[in-house]
């Protein structure tokens, strides 16, 4: 269950969800400069803590924030109309010039649907004329078939978690609950394969206290999932970036190293994957990296 207050004191919207074991709060709105790597800013993080406080009877400390990001999002514009108002929070299809279809704006959440009238577009453009409609709404993804809320069970029970010792021995480990339904909900009827790097390949351990990603993760994204980089997965695959920035940190070496293997990349590489993957975190805010003095705000 979440929460959301749809008109704050100065008339934004913010929001609590739960993510993935930990709460989402949001979200701020101003206009910024054009980065590849955009920060937040302190002030707007403790606009959210202050806004969020008012409906919560304890109080949320800046030092409670595990990881604080922010994206630059574009607003698409009527590119003939005369004034910024009809700047627009969707998405919009457009053809300026015959057969050359645009589509700009939009947002994570409606990648789907902005496709979809993407091609929609296409097709009145291309006068095609296709054999049905728009199929990826009800499409089962990877994963899904077979897939049941109770999947996790046959995981604890039919796998163990192989792990290296820092001396290097392998040692049994269970397959514990916490593992177990997260490899359920995050891959579905493919949680099995990671299960079974877990077990037969002594990469069974976690890669950051407290959380329930596995190092078998690292190979299992890849062998399968085009996972080319270490901020592809700290980032994308199992979102611990976004969830708790510091152990993020911790895991990254170990992230490294795993995909430096399943790649073969030599010591330079590794290096230059590390130092990516250490520039990206900091553009995350944690408690621990906080600076109450920055940005355009002071």
């Amino acid at each position: 269950m979440g929460l959301i207050v749809p008109k704050t004191k100065d008339g934004r919207v913010v929001f609590m969800l739960p993510w993935l074991g930990k709460t989402v709060a949001g979200t701020t709105d101003s206009p910024t400069s054009i980065t590849a790597l955009p920060k937040p800013q302190e002030d707007e993080i403790q606009f959210i803590l202050d806004t969020i406080t008012d409906y919560l009877n304890i109080k949320v400390r800046r030092t409670d924030v595990l990881s604080a990001w922010s994206g630059i999002r574009p607003l698409a514009m009527d590119p003939t109309a005369k004034s910024t108002e009809s700047i627009s929070r969707d998405h919009v299809v457009f053809e300026e010039n015959p057969g050359l279809v645009t589509i700009t704006g939009g947002k994570w959440t409606t990648y789907r649907s902005m496709a979809e009238d993407a091609v929609d577009a296409a097709i009145k453009s291309g006068k095609l004329s296709p054999t049905n409609g728009c199929v990826t709404q009800k499409l089962q993804i990877l994963g899904s078939h077979g897939w049941e809320p109770s999947s996790f069970t046959a995981l604890a029970q039919q796998y163990v978690r192989m792990k290296k010792t820092y001396g290097g021995k392998v040692v049994p480990g269970a397959m514990d609950t916490a593992a177990a339904k997260h490899l359920s909900h995050a891959y579905g009827s493919m949680a099995d394969r990671v299960a079974t790097i877990a077990q037969e390949e002594g990469l069974g351990k976690r890669l950051a206290h407290g959380h329930p990603f596995l190092e078998a993760e690292v190979a299992y994204c890849a062998r399968h999932e085009y996972c080319e980089s270490a901020v592809d997965f700290i980032a994308r695959r199992c979102r611990i970036a976004f969830l708790d920035t510091d152990a993020a940190a911790k895991a990254l070496q170990r992230v490294v190293e795993i995909l430096a293997s399943e790649h073969k990349w030599d010591k330079s590489r590794e290096k230059q994957e590390l130092q990516k993957a250490k520039e990206f975190l900091q553009t995350f805010k944690s408690s621990k990296n906080a600076q109450f003095n920055d940005g355009k705000h002071n």
